[in-house]
């Protein structure tokens, strides 16, 4: 959801598979056998939000005034209203309200206008006969757009009164960055104010699928692998900074060193291609942040930490059981998520089960379950925080696998792990609930990406733990020690 704040610093068939194209190398940790990708999180319950014959293709969604949903859909390019979402699934409603968009990636709603992101033009749309449906475009200002193939505006956030959205590179049907690009803001996140002026925010981006407004009043993006991306990104999108793609022309501040990710998405065994975060206001993960994958079919979640005045942290599986890929999410006011998905049909690329569309909600239903809540980066190890107690038999070092490496971006397209170690776990401490334990690790390094798998964990009531890896990235020593 769009919502006004202030930013902590600043004065899609075969056309869209380009952002989604994905490379031949993989991390070297395959995902859970079990086929996680399949499995629904058991705090949760899923519904279908597609009243029958709506199928829609997500390319962008937003909740506007009426506890409605707005959602923007791909081929055919068009914007429908979803009513009814207090009642029963049944009775739910769909409008067309507009179509003639060329590929609407992002909306925002401000008061009673609500604002889309088109590929080349960011666009006020308004009721203007009060049928409760927009029907009016305005253009606030022009994005930078050549037509070449790949070239979308990912996203739109609201914030210090500017608009936010990303902007893709132009690439190949392979996904190669094409040199040389024909607008050298390509691969930026840009601000438009209300009166069209567009100033460049960021840049050295790829294909950031989509932003949201986070902790600190920051904005938050993904960033998909490709030419000098190894791996996939969760970035912290700072003014004036640059996140290390480069293109030709060089863009904005690309003359500055680039900014390390908050968190590193390892290819194959965390996402292939990432899509919309959404940053958790309420329940039990509040404070962190799920993010889509449109070729994996899951969603994972981003528990950060600021050390050393950088944010950095994990990334840990968090559901599956989509009938898409899923590209846009939200968070309702009553906690629930609601799951935009899309797709091209091919389970090689960016079909996740075969599935072209998809509308779900998933609501918490209060069962318990054991999993990893957060993890803490502290002096000689990482503190652990688990959702109930594991059971003393667990509490041991050989219970713990843990690798670290790091990523070296080169021009090549993707890239493999560097220097993959084994990481000693000299012991164990728990707190005296037994609810956070502290792993004292020998040999953990900066600026790497450590890999934690965590075998036949149960806790003290036998059940067994939900997802048992996390992958936390260190850019940065935290001084801080344990204290049980």
């Amino acid at each position: 959801m769009c919502r006004i704040r202030r930013l902590s610093s600043f004065p899609v068939a075969s056309v869209l598979a380009g952002f989604a194209v994905l490379a031949t190398v993989t991390s070297g940790y395959a995902a859970d056998p079990k086929g996680e990708e399949y499995l629904l999180h058991p705090g949760y319950d899923l519904e279908s939000l597609r009243p029958p014959g709506f199928e829609p293709r997500v390319a962008a969604m937003e909740f506007i005034p009426g506890n409605r949903l707005a959602i923007a859909t791909w081929r055919p390019n068009e914007l429908y209203v979803l009513s009814g979402l207090d009642g029963p699934a049944k009775k739910l409603k769909v409008a067309k309200a507009m179509g003639g968009f060329k590929e609407v990636m992002g909306l925002c709603a401000l008061g009673d206008t609500l604002f889309a992101a088109d590929q080349d033009t960011l666009f006020a749309l308004s009721d203007r006969d009060h049928d409760g449906l927009p029907d009016t475009r305005r253009a606030v200002g022009p994005l930078p757009w050549t037509g070449a193939f790949h070239e979308w505006s990912f996203g739109l956030a609201h914030a210090n009164d500017r608009f936010y959205t990303g902007l893709s590179v132009a690439a190949s049907q392979t996904g190669k960055t094409l040199a040389p690009q024909k607008d050298p803001r390509r691969g930026s996140m840009v601000a438009m104010t209300r009166e069209g002026k567009l100033e460049s925010f960021a840049s050295g981006l790829r294909a950031p699928d989509g932003l949201c407004l986070g902790p600190d009043s920051g904005l938050f993006a993904t960033d998909n692998q490709g030419s000098w991306l190894p791996a996939s990104k969760f970035i912290h999108v700072q003014a004036g900074r640059t996140y290390g793609h480069h293109i030709d022309p060089a863009g904005p501040f690309e003359d500055a060193y680039p900014a390390p990710p908050a968190v590193w998405l390892p290819y194959g065994s965390v996402s292939r291609s990432p899509t919309q975060p959404v940053y958790l206001r309420t329940g039990p993960y509040a404070g962190q942040f799920l993010f889509g994958d449109i070729a994996f079919g899951v969603v994972r979640r981003v528990a950060l930490e600021k050390v050393d005045g950088q944010w950095q942290g994990c990334v840990l599986h968090f559901s599956g059981g989509f009938e898409a890929g899923v590209h846009r999410m939200l968070q309702g006011p009553d906690g629930s998520l609601y799951l935009g998905g899309l797709g091209n049909g091919d389970s090689q690329d960016w079909g996740w089960n075969t599935r072209t569309f998809g509308l779900q909600r998933i609501k918490p239903n209060g069962k318990p379950v054991f999993e990893v809540l957060a993890v803490h980066a502290l002096k000689g190890g990482f503190e652990i925080i688990f959702s109930m107690p594991p059971a003393q038999s667990a509490l041991q070092p050989g219970s713990f696998r843990v690798n670290q490496w790091w990523y070296e971006p080169t021009q090549a397209y993707g890239g493999s792990p560097k220097d993959v170690s084994t990481v000693k776990v000299e012991s164990l401490r728990a707190s005296k609930q037994a609810t956070r334990v502290f792993l004292a690790l020998e040999g953990l390094r900066p600026q790497q990406v450590a890999h934690v798998r965590m075998a036949g964990m149960r806790s003290q009531s036998g059940t067994e733990i939900w997802t048992p890896d996390f992958w936390y990235t260190m850019n940065a020593f935290a001084d801080k020690e344990f204290a049980p």
